[in-house]
């Protein structure tokens, strides 16, 4: 009876635990929301990137602070642990991915420019390099490496891993990556409707590399090459032609 109570306590705690996680988690992604809102009525232009990436950083450390005093280190750390095993998977996996991918998304730009180029009449060049030269680069780009690490720690530790615990069960998988996945694509929503489809299909297929490789440094690896070479081909820009 002892060890039952036990149990039933050690379930507890988990389950109020990712009720911890999904509250940051969601108090993240909602002040995001409203603070670029907030920046693109007031500016209306480009400083809504710079200004809105600097003030979600922050938001995304404050969340954590509630956090690491009500749950065990470990819970929220786990994820994070590096060894050589995961180092060598995480290039070796992530790497082969990003050719794959990379070469699919450079695929899908020459195959709608062929097909209808009004798509991406606002995608010029192809390979948009200047961005990363001195004098154009921006803050948006050189916190990408942040942007990429804390982006996937948010959505599948603090979200998918959280709400999935919360929910009970792993038949509820599809329900707690689909309710991330969501909120992930509202995030983008500056960059026009295209990017919002794209961001949540893009939620699912990293959600997916972490099920299978359960090595968070795979997902981070590919966030980070993959959404790099998007803005590179400037595929954030694409819009719908009637």
């Amino acid at each position: 009876m002892t060890s039952k109570n036990a149990n039933i306590r050690r379930i507890d705690a988990k389950k109020q635990y990712s009720e911890y996680l999904i509250i940051a988690y969601l108090t993240y992604m909602s002040l995001y929301i409203i603070f670029n809102s907030a920046i693109e009525f007031f500016y209306k232009s480009n400083p809504i990137y710079k200004i809105g990436n600097y003030l979600s950083l922050i938001l995304a450390i404050g969340t954590l602070v509630p956090l690491v005093r009500k749950i065990p280190t470990d819970f929220l750390i786990e994820p994070l642990k590096v060894n050589k095993a995961k180092v060598w998977h995480a290039l070796t996996k992530g790497l082969l991915l990003c050719l794959i991918f990379g070469g699919l998304m450079i695929l899908i730009k020459f195959v709608i420019l062929q097909l209808s180029p009004d798509m991406l009449r606002r995608c010029q060049p192809f390979f948009y390099f200047d961005r990363l030269m001195p004098g154009r680069i921006t803050s948006n780009t050189m916190l990408y490496p942040l942007t990429a690490f804390w982006q996937e720690y948010c959505m599948n530790v603090m979200g998918y891993d959280g709400m999935r615990t919360l929910l009970v069960g792993n038949h509820r998988k599809h329900k707690s990556v689909s309710v991330v996945a969501l909120f992930f694509g509202a995030m983008h929503y500056t960059y026009g409707f295209p990017m919002i489809i794209f961001t949540i299909l893009f939620v699912l297929f990293m959600n997916y590399i972490y099920r299978r490789t359960k090595n968070l440094w795979v997902c981070m690896l590919v966030h980070l090459i993959l959404g790099q070479l998007l803005f590179t081909l400037q595929l954030q820009k694409i819009t719908f032609v009637l």
